[in-house]
């Protein structure tokens, strides 16, 4: 092959192609319709270039050169096209949403360790006042004692911003750890973690009901505690899920099931981060604030419960359900919203 002509004679074409890779980096809808049939058969003429040049020519530099433009423009053409922001952001919350429901026996596991161990610690408390003084201690017994006494700080605009940035660093950081741990420990430490809260909340609520406290605490968790709590279960679920992927990994090489599992559960983890940031604000300036009648409160919470099980059990699922039927190889054919004819995933019209 005489390379001195064969580079004069193509060259034009691989310039033509890089400027249109160049313009369509961001999306190939920045082509004309025009531009894009150009780009096609630019795209599969530099391709045979390249398989020309791979078996005759013998300068590297060409070879790499011819190797990079045809990469580039394989990218452009099969790369998913980029989505607005605001569509990602939908995108995002509707995989958070599929993602908790498809670890929903993990949520259920995470549910019932943190709310059976309410009860327990409720029970034990009931039925064996001797072990008052190894549940309640430290902190905790100052804790309990502030609760008795039915009495907020008095709220102002710098205490509650002080307060909702205290919440916001310090309970989402209980979220990654509880999830986190559980690679590690194989799901006893996001247990004991879960188990620990649990406990606490049982305990408070026995040591409040003969004060007559119980409504008062109801009242001044609800508001935040629908979110928060929602938090702190899909962190559980989230650890539990990676610890399952190793204590059962299947078929599967213990690292690569802990990879194929952390696909939803880091995703849920991220989740419940967010919840945790979303209840900061509301601890900080609605459920301690002595101000807001507990009617509010209780309608604050009540409507919070309602959104987020809707939002749990139905947002994204056309989405999910479309998904799998195409991997069921059953969706509906084009004019029902299936894709139509294309030459490849890019959407790219078939010449």
């Amino acid at each position: 092959m005489n390379e001195v002509a064969f580079v004069e004679r193509r060259e034009p074409d691989w310039k033509r192609l890089s400027y249109l890779v160049d313009r369509a980096d961001a999306s190939v809808r920045q082509l004309t319709e025009a531009e894009l049939r150009e780009f096609i058969r630019l795209f599969r003429n530099v391709s045979g270039d390249l398989a020309l040049a791979r078996t005759q020519s013998v300068t590297l530099e060409l070879i790499e050169f011819l190797n990079d433009l045809v990469g580039r423009a394989y990218s452009t053409i099969y790369t998913s096209p980029r989505h607005p922001l605001g569509r990602s952001i939908v995108y995002g919350i509707a995989l958070a949403a599929q993602a908790v429901r498809r670890l929903r026996w993990f949520v259920l596991a995470s549910a019932t360790v943190f709310f059976g161990s309410a009860v327990w610690g409720y029970a034990v408390l009931a039925f064996r006042p001797d072990t008052r003084n190894i549940i309640i201690t430290g902190q905790f017994r100052d804790l309990v004692a502030e609760w008795k006494s039915g009495k907020f700080p008095e709220a102002t605009g710098e205490r509650d911003i002080a307060a909702t940035v205290l919440y916001a660093g310090n309970n989402p950081y209980v979220s990654i750890v509880t999830g986190a741990e559980a690679a590690g420990s194989f799901g006893i430490m996001t247990a004991q973690r879960l188990y620990d809260n649990g406990l606490m909340l049982g305990a408070l609520v026995h040591e409040l009901q003969p004060v007559g406290r119980v409504d008062h605490l109801l009242y001044s968790i609800a508001p935040h505690g629908v979110t928060e709590l929602s938090g702190i279960v899909l962190s559980g679920a989230a650890g539990f899920s990676l610890a399952w992927a190793l204590i059962c990994p299947g078929r599967r090489k213990r690292g690569e099931s802990l990879a194929h599992a952390a696909k939803d559960g880091l995703v849920v983890l991220t989740t419940s981060v967010v919840l945790m940031f979303m209840a900061a604000p509301i601890e900080g300036f609605l459920s301690f604030n002595a101000h807001v009648p507990n009617a509010w409160k209780a309608a604050f919470a009540c409507l919070s419960a309602l959104a987020w099980a809707t939002f749990w059990i139905g947002f994204g699922r056309s989405d999910e359900e479309r998904q799998a039927a195409l991997e069921r190889g059953d969706a509906p054919r084009s004019g029902t919203g299936a894709p139509s004819r294309r030459d490849d995933a890019s959407g790219l019209p078939a010449e």
